[in-house]
């Protein structure tokens, strides 16, 4: 009987330290979001888009209403709301406005063209959306934030010291995206983090996650979440933390660590976007989808929080 007892708790305890390795990469959400001050919220309970808190972000020719984007276009009757939900529709057309392509809707809080301001940014916080992406080879679905000028230093053909290696100037904060639909819908169910910083020419820098997995990901809802502090970026799927980086980040030269401060110093606004690639893109060939097939990016809420 002795024995036994000895066996059993040698067994509960190698059980119990199995959980906590097993349970270690998923922490519990830690934000008491009843603390936070709710500074945007859209629920797409409306028959149309809210056109005080979104625009469709994109620069088109006069008397046009889509624009090249990537691989395909950017449309503004991508752009659905229906049952409660903001529908970013992907289809193909073959007489399309601009050509034979895929078009997709698209949304954003940026100001446009006679537009002073934003119609929402926001500097720290938290920020997240409840969505369904579609299964689409050679495309993703995003959700992310962009510097409150975009990168202005960079238009203007300078970048000043510094800005480099830093969030001075902001940075490009994918909350995340869904691009592996290439690998099998029932091989690998994974989304990707990431941040970038110092402009998109010679000095581009990134730092990510590339391997976040999520059940049932094209079948069922998650919701994506982001806090953004002074001094770290933490990410959030389901209600857990799924990364963190901080904002001492140190990235790798020829063996050596270099200090990066990454974390954006400056108001930033909300895009949701789906986009397609090139048939040689990273992500797949596009060409390889049903063209006779809509593909729908479904969001159900997007909310932003004030500490």
């Amino acid at each position: 009987m002795k024995k036994i007892c000895i066996t059993t708790l040698i067994l509960i305890l190698l059980i119990s330290s199995f959980c906590i390795a097993g349970c270690a990469e998923k922490e519990p959400f830690e934000l008491d979001i009843s603390q936070m001050k709710l500074t945007f919220e859209d629920n797409f309970d409306c028959d149309s888009l809210d056109r005080s808190k979104w625009n469709y972000g994109f620069d088109v020719e006069e008397g046009k209403k889509s624009a090249p984007r990537r691989g395909g276009f950017w449309a503004q009757d991508g752009v659905i709301v229906d049952g409660g939900n903001l529908i970013l529709r992907t289809d193909w057309r073959e007489d399309g406005e601009n050509g034979a392509g895929w078009y997709s809707g698209t949304a954003m809080t940026c100001r446009q063209e006679g537009q002073d301001k934003h119609l929402f940014s926001q500097k720290y916080g938290y920020f997240e959306m409840r969505c369904k992406v579609p299964f689409f080879i050679g495309g993703w679905g995003a959700f992310w934030l962009m510097p409150y000028d975009d990168f202005a230093h960079e238009h203007n053909n300078q970048t000043a010291p510094e800005h480099l290696n830093t969030g001075v100037d902001g940075t490009e904060i994918d909350v995340f995206e869904s691009p592996f639909s290439y690998l099998g819908k029932s091989k690998n169910n994974v989304i990707n983090h990431a941040v970038h910083y110092d402009g998109y020419k010679d000095y581009l820098k990134t730092a990510s996650k590339v391997d976040v997995k999520v059940n049932n990901l094209y079948d069922e809802y998650h919701t994506y979440g982001f806090e953004w502090r002074e001094d770290c970026y933490k990410f959030y799927v389901d209600g857990y933390l799924t990364w963190q980086i901080n904002s001492d980040h140190y990235i790798d030269k020829k063996g050596k660590k270099v200090k990066h401060n990454i974390v954006s110093q400056v108001e930033e606004y909300m895009l949701l976007s789906f986009e397609v690639e090139k048939e040689d893109g990273w992500c797949g060939d596009p060409a390889k989808n049903d063209k006779s097939k809509n593909y729908d990016f479904v969001i159900d809420y997007v909310r932003v929080y004030q500490f």
